[in-house]
């Protein structure tokens, strides 16, 4: 991930749910969530016991060439992956505008 001097994301990340394919092998492939997208890289939902810091994985979105990304860090429900090309901001607008949810916050309970 790069960051600019005060450790923020030098691209925001884009919240969207949008489904991918990730090939860690030519005989290891599955199906996985993406929950947020940048120029940058994106995070992986669920299943962080498939990765490990430093793994190779070609993610494959509908209607775009395969994507090679380097896991950059793991937590208990994401997976955090940079891109090795970064994507065109246009290319995120439109999978933000096809893809995005917007996060609203609810009433407060206590």
């Amino acid at each position: 991930m790069v960051t600019n001097d005060n450790g923020d994301r030098l691209a925001p990340r884009r919240e969207v749910l949008l489904h991918a394919r990730c090939r860690k092998s030519s005989w290891h492939v599955f199906s996985v969530e993406l929950g947020d997208i940048s120029q940058g890289g994106c995070s992986i939902i669920g299943c962080p016991g498939n990765f490990d810091v430093g793994n190779t994985v070609q993610l494959r979105i509908t209607g775009f060439r395969p994507l090679e990304a380097q896991v950059r860090w793991i937590g208990d429900d994401r997976v955090g992956v940079e891109f090795q090309i970064a994507l065109t901001r246009a290319v995120i607008d439109d999978l933000a505008a096809t893809y995005g949810i917007a996060i609203r916050p609810g009433p407060v309970t206590c």
